[in-house]
């Protein structure tokens, strides 16, 4: 009897589990990531996939600010940015050129930003800045493995640092009614599957986009404590204060898509004849539904969703039961991949000798 029991309550588990997982990937259980009337910073907004979102994001009623080295490029993309807006006559919207690979400029940008913003923080900071430089590791110079670190991860990193500490501000001086609690703000970082499954030819460019993903799994914890105590403060504080959010695109066909083909090494051509380029239109559209449906870590592709799950760690899981059962799977399959990947590698060394890039 009491066996009996337990198998009813084991199986009422588990089929709340997939109705509650079937419920959240059809898109059910309320937007996670509203904007209309939010004001966005977007980082390397000036072209590719950071101008995409912009796009999209104005699109569905929020105030975006851009950002990236360029002026010149910054003044065309607010311009089609501006043309995309669902209400021209409400919307706001304003560029800051600054090269985030200086602290102080990443300081600068959220002061120059919240002071256009009326002396409010931005709501949303979305991390984009950045490039892809491949090459064989011994073969890129010293200077190029920093760059590439620069560029990829402490971009992201010291405009998540000076974005929190405006967001985090001090229990004593926060609001204590529920009227007045800011709406959950979103912090997004823009990562690679490289930070899963490394590829040969991406010697400088994986590693700082592993370093990002493991930086949003530390700050989706630490960001709980800050959660916390405005819980503790006001009971009727939002749970949730701050959400931390990373994507993970494959290939995207971005203006800089096409010199990175020529950097690549042959032996990587051959390495990732699986990826299909995305657009960045593409890209972005995937990214704000997975926002929407308030995913932590958001995948664009299927091929790509195989080499999260294969790889989740102790990263926090979108959905368990699924993902879950995923990492099974994905762990079965990369039994196959890794040792195909290790063996293309060696026969290239050994058919044509030393990888050169593809001119």
């Amino acid at each position: 009897m009491d066996y009996s029991k337990g198998l009813i309550a084991f199986t009422a588990i588990i089929v709340g589990v997939i109705t509650y997982s079937a419920y959240k990937m059809l898109g059910f259980g309320g937007n996670q990531f509203p904007v209309n009337g939010k004001t966005i910073l977007i980082t390397g907004a000036s072209e590719g996939l950071g101008r995409s979102i912009a796009i999209q994001l104005a699109q569905k009623g929020a105030n975006v600010v851009i950002a990236s080295r360029s002026a010149h490029k910054l003044q065309a993309a607010i311009a089609d940015i501006q043309a995309a807006a669902a209400n021209s006559s409400t919307q706001r919207f304003h560029f800051i050129s600054a090269d985030l690979t200086d602290p102080d400029a990443a300081d600068r940008l959220l002061n120059e930003t919240t002071a256009w913003n009326n002396g409010v923080a931005p709501d949303v900071v979305w991390c984009c800045a950045g490039y892809c430089h491949p090459g064989l590791f011994i073969d890129v110079p010293i200077k190029t493995l920093r760059d590439q670190m620069d560029t990829v991860y402490w971009t992201s990193a010291y405009t998540a640092h000076a974005t929190l500490r405006r967001w985090l501000v001090p229990v004593s001086q926060s609001a204590t009614s529920k009227e007045q609690q800011p709406p959950p703000r979103h912090l997004i970082f823009t990562a690679s599957t490289l930070a899963f499954v490394a590829v040969s030819g991406y010697g400088p460019y994986a590693p700082p986009k592993a370093a990002m993903r493991n930086l949003s799994d530390v700050l989706v914890q630490e960001i709980e404590m800050y959660n916390g105590a405005r819980r503790k403060k006001d009971a009727n504080a939002p749970a949730t204060d701050v959400k931390i959010h990373i994507v993970f695109p494959m290939g995207m066909t971005s203006p800089g898509f096409e010199n990175e083909q020529k950097l690549k090494p042959e032996v990587t051509h051959i390495m990732e004849e699986a990826d299909k380029p995305q657009l960045p239109e593409e890209v972005a559209t995937i990214a704000i539904k997975g926002l929407e449906r308030g995913d932590f870590q958001i995948i664009t592709n299927t091929v790509g969703q195989i080499m999260r799950t294969s790889a989740l760690g102790p990263s926090p899981r979108n959905n368990i039961f699924l993902d879950t059962a995923a990492s099974w799977l994905s762990n079965l399959v990369f039994l196959f991949v890794i040792p195909d990947l290790a063996k293309k590698a060696f026969n290239y060394g050994k058919e044509k000798g030393i990888p050169s890039a593809k001119a």
